[in-house]
């Protein structure tokens, strides 16, 4: 499975969109330290009125304990959900990465990632279902970034001690939540409109974790699941689009984003 970046960053992980999505997390925010359960997850999305509208003219009345197709119609249409985009095609990737450039003034990258098992990729609704209704992840906001830094390199030091932290309440906390950083992933692999099979797009899910100032730790994803990162020179945009052009026309970036390109 692949993923496209159009710049190398620093700031671009492999975060949700939910999970990056600074106005979101204020609107959910209830602290320095606070969880998003699948409740609040549901919550949320049905106290958008447009967006639950066109929702249920679409698919009915919504449900928590079916909300795979809620969270990927709000991947594709609100551009917030607990997904990461993937595709089985490196072509799309590439085209995702280049998004038709000629030059970019920074690298582009690729990520690649390979169920080890293959027992962590699911085309099964049920299954699917079940993962979001036991969605569980933890913010840490910025405001504990230097007691965050302090603590894992305390802990490095010292081989695995866990050093003991304030006794204030949100510092207990951030010690709870710092031993449950790394996520479980999980890949679906459940097309849900005519876009995301021409594109072959799967979802990449991160769960049961703690997010602190936009990190995480990838021990547990690395137990089901090899992550590569390549970088690709922006220099390369141009002949990396003709090369697109020339051995698979149909994933140019015009066409990935409409259909009705691709077939004139």
């Amino acid at each position: 499975y692949y993923r496209g970046e159009r710049i190398k960053s620093r700031t671009r992980r492999l975060i949700p969109t939910l999970l990056r999505n600074e106005d979101v997390i204020a609107e959910m925010n209830g602290g320095s330290i606070f969880n998003i359960d699948s409740k609040k997850l549901f919550d949320f999305y049905c106290s958008r009125k447009h967006f639950i509208s066109v929702y249920k003219t679409l698919y009915g009345e919504p449900s928590k304990d079916s909300m795979y197709y809620m969270t990927a119609f709000a991947q594709h249409y609100l551009d917030i959900s607990p997904f990461v985009d993937f595709t089985k095609c490196i072509y799309v990737a590439l085209s995702f990465a280049i998004k038709g450039r000629e030059t970019a003034d920074s690298d582009i990258v690729i990520y690649t990632a390979e169920d080890i098992g293959d027992d962590d990729t699911s085309s099964d609704m049920n299954e699917v279902n079940e993962w979001l209704g036991n969605y569980n992840v933890n913010i840490v906001n910025t405001d504990f970034r230097e007691e965050t830094i302090k603590y894992f390199t305390e802990k490095r030091k010292n081989r695995g001690f866990m050093p003991k932290l304030s006794l204030r309440e949100d510092f207990k906390k951030l010690e709870e939540l710092c031993s449950s950083m790394s996520p479980v992933a999980k890949l679906i692999d459940i097309p849900t409109n005519d876009l995301m099979k021409y594109q072959q797009g799967v979802f990449l899910l991160l769960n049961n974790f703690s997010l602190v100032d936009s990190m995480y730790l990838t021990k547990s994803v690395r137990r089901g699941f090899v992550i590569k990162k390549y970088i690709i020179n922006g220099a390369l945009c141009g002949e990396l689009k003709r090369y697109l052009a020339a051995n698979a026309p149909q994933y140019r970036y015009k066409c990935l984003m409409n259909i009705a390109e691709a077939v004139k």
